[in-house]
């Protein structure tokens, strides 16, 4: 359940204008972050952070899980000590044509900064980050209340075909 404060920012963030995105060009890593249990089934969508905005939003902001999930606006701004244990992180190898923007009211398949506005059905927030949802294309940190890091959505089966490498939160971390 969304409580009274995240509701006023969401709102607040989606009555402002929406800040400017990064062009990902046409190949870049991007991450999917999830706790150790979430399974993805094989035409699913997921939402994916560019790896290189997320190894500095690391090393500016430390290497703290329950920081780092509220930079994602996946936990709410209290929240308790998590386990890096509890979560990972998927990096995939992407071409930007497989990606979306999630663009809450844009016109699906339009360009915008070099990557498409998702289809109606995937403009919406996510399960897991409903919080930091911001219908810009970048989520909200809900534990500074700013903007956090570009957010896009791709479709499993066309980033799995690639391949990707799992590594244990914990890990990444440490080596970001």
């Amino acid at each position: 359940m969304m409580g009274f404060t995240t509701f006023l920012l969401l709102n607040t963030a989606q009555a402002q204008s929406c800040m400017e995105v990064a062009n990902p060009g046409e190949q870049t890593q991007v991450a999917w972050i999830s706790p150790l249990t979430k399974r993805v089934v094989g035409n699913g969508w997921i939402e994916v952070v560019p790896v290189s905005e997320l190894r500095r939003w690391v090393q500016e902001q430390g290497p703290e899980t329950a920081r780092l999930l509220q930079g994602l606006g996946m936990k709410g701004r209290r929240v308790r000590a998590l386990q890096p244990e509890d979560y990972k992180i998927t990096i995939f190898d992407v071409d930007s044509s497989w990606l979306c923007r999630p663009i809450e009211g844009g016109v699906p398949g339009e360009d915008y900064n070099g990557v498409a506005i998702c289809e109606t059905k995937e403009q919406g927030a996510r399960w897991g980050h409903h919080r930091g949802y911001t219908g810009c294309g970048y989520s909200l940190d809900t534990g500074a209340s700013n903007r956090g890091l570009d957010v896009y959505r791709v479709r499993w089966s066309d980033v799995s075909a690639w391949g990707f490498c799992v590594l244990p939160m914990e890990r990444f971390l440490k080596g970001a």
